[in-house]
């Protein structure tokens, strides 16, 4: 029995050194598996920061350009703006100027004052003034005069305009009295008055009438006086049927009041 134990222990170190063997083994292969593994790893990370920092590049060269075209956008702004410039605003400030005034607005109504009061002004005449006369609907058989002030300084429409009614008028066609107001009409620059025109009577009363195809209109001064020659004013269509009860209102500052 003792000469066997030897050979015994042998045995059992022989193995537990072929043990320790395997198990280094396993551990190197381990070992470099994971060393691929983080090669592997590594490659993708290292790729990413490369790709990050071509796009921080990127983004720069982004920056600069929006940079670039909020500048230019800004430029563009100024010149093309939609905010409209007097043409002449910019040589009266050179020149030390004041800027012209600019006139009314097309439609807004004209100032009724006293006859002290327009006596401050000259009447509107003849060479100052725009007129028309346009055919309405309501009232029936009525149409519409209106004078323009087309110069440059304020101007009185006195009283009623004197209207001939054709080539072979003999006289100026009757007023409306009860449209005569109790002020004068006052018209800036660009400002109108109307005054309305009963051509005939629906009714028929008043006789068959005539036609004319001519209509002659003079402006009064403060006096009810003529302030210049006759305006021949173009009738629509060339010609309106008018008979004896036709008149003419006194100007009024607005539409309505002229067609009553």
């Amino acid at each position: 029995m003792k000469t066997r134990a030897p050979h015994r222990r042998s045995r059992v170190r022989t193995a537990a050194v072929a043990a320790l063997g395997v198990a280094l083994t396993m551990a190197s292969l381990t070992a470099c598996q994971d060393d691929d593994k983080d090669d592997a790893n590594a490659s993708p990370s290292q790729s990413s920061s490369t790709d990050s920092g071509d796009s921080g590049d990127s983004d720069g060269a982004a920056e600069e350009g929006e940079d670039g075209t909020e500048d230019a956008a800004g430029d563009d702004t100024e010149g093309d703006g939609n905010v409209s410039v007097d043409p002449g605003a910019a040589d009266d400030e050179e020149s030390g100027g004041e800027p012209e005034a600019t006139q009314p607005e097309a439609g807004e109504e004209p100032r009724e004052v006293s006859s002290e009061e327009a006596a401050e002004f000259p009447p509107c005449a003849e060479g100052g003034v725009e007129l028309k006369v346009t055919p309405v609907e309501r009232p029936i058989n009525h149409m519409l005069l209106t004078v323009t002030n087309t110069g440059d300084e304020t101007c009185a429409a006195y009283h009623a305009p004197l209207l001939r009614l054709g080539e072979d008028a003999q006289a100026p066609a009757p007023r409306n009295e009860d449209s005569k107001p109790q002020s004068v009409i006052v018209l800036d620059p660009g400002q109108v008055a109307y005054a309305g025109l009963l051509t005939s009577d629906a009714s028929g009363d008043s006789g068959e009438g005539h036609t004319i195809d001519s209509l002659g209109v003079t402006l009064t001064d403060r006096d009810d006086q003529p302030t210049g020659g006759q305006i021949d004013v173009p009738l629509p269509g060339g010609e309106i049927h008018v008979d004896d009860a036709a008149q003419v209102t006194y100007w009024q500052s607005s539409l309505d009041n002229a067609l009553y």
